[in-house]
């Protein structure tokens, strides 16, 4: 029944949403629009096109993107509610060498770090990466041999560092999400 795999598959949803924002109530919100979405589509859901796993994940990276769209329109209407966001404190503290390579993934292109948060944290084979993000096994193996260079690169260049958002809130929680990911899919094996 499509409700109880649905069900079944909301753990995997919800660490992938994780990666992809870095912020577990964000993460859930993305993870519910992206059933409510997958509910009403449950009909045009072809098994003979891919696996019900590959086709959430799928819905779960679209609803991130657009949420990211829709947050650039909403700061561009009213550029006074972004001065606070860009102030940073000058006090620097030195970060952990699991803060940098999270930062180190998040700096990544888009396209690499979705393939590379599939593969590594995700536990998809390239297979099914590639089936998510629409695009052959070869290019989603290509974009995370090239992610893993540029990711260890960044992370041991002193010069390096992330222009991005500090997605590194709460890294324990990030790694340790990916963790049991990596975990039940290796059980589950």
């Amino acid at each position: 029944m499509f409700s109880d795999r649905l069900e079944g598959l909301l753990p995997d949803l919800r660490a992938y949403a994780r990666m992809l924002c870095g912020d577990p109530v964000r993460a859930d919100d993305i993870v519910q629009n992206a059933c409510l979405n997958a509910w009403q589509s449950r009909d045009s859901f072809d098994p003979a096109k891919g696996a019900l796993r590959g086709w959430l994940f799928r819905i779960v990276r679209n609803e991130f993107y657009q949420q990211v769209r829709s947050d650039r329109v909403r700061r561009s209407e009213d550029t006074d509610l972004l001065e606070p966001e860009l102030m940073t404190d000058c006090d620097l503290e030195p970060r952990s060498n699991l803060a940098r390579m999270l930062q180190a993934v998040h700096s990544l292109k888009t396209a690499q770090r979705d393939a590379f948060l599939l593969v590594v944290a995700a536990g998809f084979t390239y297979d099914e990466a590639g089936q998510v993000l629409g695009c052959s096994a070869g290019t989603v193996k290509s974009r995370v041999s090239r992610a893993r260079d540029v990711a260890m690169d960044r992370f041991h260049s002193e010069f390096w560092s992330s222009d991005a958002a500090d997605h590194s809130a709460s890294p324990i929680n990030q790694l340790h999400d990916a963790l049991n990911r990596i975990h039940a899919v290796s059980s589950a094996a």
